[in-house]
């Protein structure tokens, strides 16, 4: 059904996507500072990684909920207060005196942080046309890593700067989260839909809050695309969040700066991923082939990665990086064909039940590798009497990362080929 895009719909796609792209910077905030923060509370890797499991296992698990909340009482409502509760929770976090209160802080930035990317994309589903709902979900995450690559290595040369403070540059991170928050209050604003029938499995009745809820739940194709957003940004965002540049300090010798730079085509990547992915396999019959190369592409590239020669050159290594956020980019496909499958009364649980399905995969990773370098932790301590990872730690405990794509490409692999009524 064809749609005609109102001026307001372009505003509140923009402010939406601001928001997500600033609660995903507050996300990956503490994988900007791993070895200050961990000086600052004195913990090991499995303690450290709750940073980013607490966070990501509410923001998974309230998914659904707040999906339900976007689509029964409306975007602006939730997004107001969950953007209000992402501030107080990043203000808790960086002001904690305590690893305890820091855990909570983290935990509020996670229920803040949930209906980000889903209200975004719900304003795509129900208010753009389909040969344009591609390009501007890709624009979405597209936004939130171009935030990450222009914003990290400049909040660690501004935490250098002050004396290896991770607390100080947060400061004009609040700052700017409070600009966006009051656009969106006075230019946020509610829009008229028009209805279309569904498009998955049997037309359910569209003034029926529960059935559409089942209807949802009991789709299996819901499932199969969270698995191939694993398989892709869920792997290349626990790499670029949290263990990608201590990986690169142990077994590439690389400083912080420098390995905070490297981590940075990640990001680049996946900006770039994130557009020319779905503008690349704009038709349904070709979305099944970007998420099949995508995976393929992903293995090769972790395999040589994780296991290759410690003596790789830097432009090979940023290639890599580049390589891995490019296919990572890879989840917008999965995205695409669950936002056609939805119709203005269900979008937002389409959309959510993708995202917590495949968010839970990131806290599981992190807190996976954070275990399995402590499991094979070789007994080293730094001058602080912290724990000191090796290279061989950091290969045996990522080596996982290369499982998870494996299985998702024999996934993709499997499934059948047909046209967004029946994929």
């Amino acid at each position: 059904m064809n749609k005609t895009t109102s001026k307001q719909a372009y505003v509140n796609w923009l402010l939406l996507s601001l928001f997500f792209a600033y609660q995903y910077l507050l996300r990956g905030y503490p994988g900007i500072f791993t070895s200050e923060i961990r000086g600052t509370f004195h913990v090991d890797a499995t303690r450290y990684s709750d940073l980013g499991a607490y966070c990501m296992f509410v923001y998974s698990l309230l998914q659904i909920p707040f999906g339900m909340l976007l689509d029964r009482i409306g975007v602006r409502r939730v997004v107001l207060t969950a953007f209000a509760l992402c501030l107080v929770g990043q203000y808790t976090f960086v002001h904690a005196q305590t690893f305890e209160t820091a855990l909570f802080g983290r935990l509020l930035l996670g229920i803040g942080a949930t209906p980000g990317y889903m209200s975004a994309l719900k304003c795509v589903a129900d208010s753009f046309s389909e040969k344009s709902c591609g390009l501007f979900i890709g624009l979405t995450g597209a936004m939130g890593n171009l935030f990450l690559a222009f914003c990290e290595p400049r909040l660690k040369a501004l935490g250098l700067a002050h004396n290896d403070d991770w607390r100080f540059p947060a400061f004009y991170l609040n700052i700017f989260g409070i600009a966006i928050f009051l656009a969106c209050v006075f230019l946020l604003k509610p829009e008229k839909i028009a209805k279309k029938k569904p498009s998955y499995n049997e037309p359910l009745p569209e003034n029926n809050f529960w059935k559409n809820v089942l209807g949802v739940a009991l789709n299996y194709k819901v499932y199969l695309y969270a698995a191939f957003v694993i398989g892709t940004n869920i792997l290349a965002a626990t790499l670029a969040d949290l263990w990608g540049k201590s990986f690169l300090n142990a077994k590439y010798n690389l400083g912080e700066q420098e390995a905070i730079n490297y981590v940075q085509w990640i990001q680049i990547g996946m900006l770039t991923g994130s557009i020319a992915l779905p503008a690349f396999f704009n038709s349904n019959r070709n979305v099944l082939w970007g998420i099949r190369i995508s995976c393929a592409s992903l293995g090769i590239i972790f395999a040589v990665f994780i296991f290759g020669p410690q003596t790789l050159s830097g432009i090979l290594l940023q290639t890599l990086l580049f390589c891995v956020g490019f296919f990572g980019g890879a989840d917008i496909l999965a995205c695409t064909l669950g936002a056609k499958l939805s119709t203005p009364q269900t979008s937002g649980m389409i959309i959510s039940w993708i995202n917590s399905v495949s968010m839970f995969g990131e806290p599981v990773l992190q807190k996976r590798i954070g275990v399995a370098l402590d499991h094979h932790w070789s007994g080293l301590l730094d001058a602080n009497g912290l724990k000191l990872y090796q290279a061989v730690d950091y290969e045996c405990a990522m080596s996982v990362m290369l499982k998870v794509v494996c299985v998702c490409f024999v996934i993709a692999c499997l499934m059948r080929n047909k046209r967004a009524k029946s994929v």
